[in-house]
């Protein structure tokens, strides 16, 4: 990958597990497993300000005991993260050109430009989770294993703010009712 396209390996890694921006620039290579194939969700980063009042990145544990999960990463992925790994100057999997850190708006600008450089309907960084939620219910993933993949406390919270009904799919369960009735 190079140098400019590498920077794009978190968008990738958010709609393949449904990370929160805060998790995703946390994450070292460390929480990744590349033999068990899996990636450790134990920290989370925010925006803050240093003593002299510039931006920084600030790093914390996760909210709360739910958002601390390990989740099975998509063996499509993994060679994928193996090479970037390769290529990797920082022990963060996100990383700027100088291998250092992003802070999260920093980030979400580079998201930003490139849904721009795309012509694509500009949306905010946490639309990458709404995509994996959504395209993880249309793949028939349960609601529960989804829940415990985003982090939430109970399936409640995932029902209500990700599961987006598609016509095409509620029209292909009305079909399956249809034939057991026939």
């Amino acid at each position: 990958l190079s140098s400019k396209k590498r920077k794009f390996i978190g968008i990738v890694i958010c709609l393949y597990s449904g990370l929160r921006i805060g998790e995703l620039l946390a994450l070292t290579w460390a929480d990744i497993d590349f033999t068990k194939g899996t990636l450790a969700v134990n920290k989370t980063c925010h925006d803050g300000r240093d003593e002299n009042g510039n931006l920084c990145r600030i790093t914390d544990l996760p909210k709360t005991t739910s958002s601390k999960r390990m989740i099975p990463l998509p063996k499509q992925l993994l060679p994928v993260l193996k090479e970037y790994k390769r290529k990797s100057i920082s022990e963060y999997v996100v990383e700027s050109e100088k291998g250092e850190p992003p802070t999260v708006r920093s980030y979400q600008r580079t998201f930003e430009l490139l849904q721009k450089r795309l012509h694509i309907e500009r949306k905010g960084f946490h639309s990458l989770r709404h995509t994996f939620a959504t395209r993880a219910l249309e793949c028939g993933m349960d609601v529960k294993t989804l829940a415990e993949i985003l982090g939430h406390k109970n399936a409640t919270v995932t029902l209500n703010r990700y599961a987006h009904s598609l016509m095409e799919h509620k029209q292909d369960m009305m079909n399956k009712l249809g034939k057991i009735f026939n």
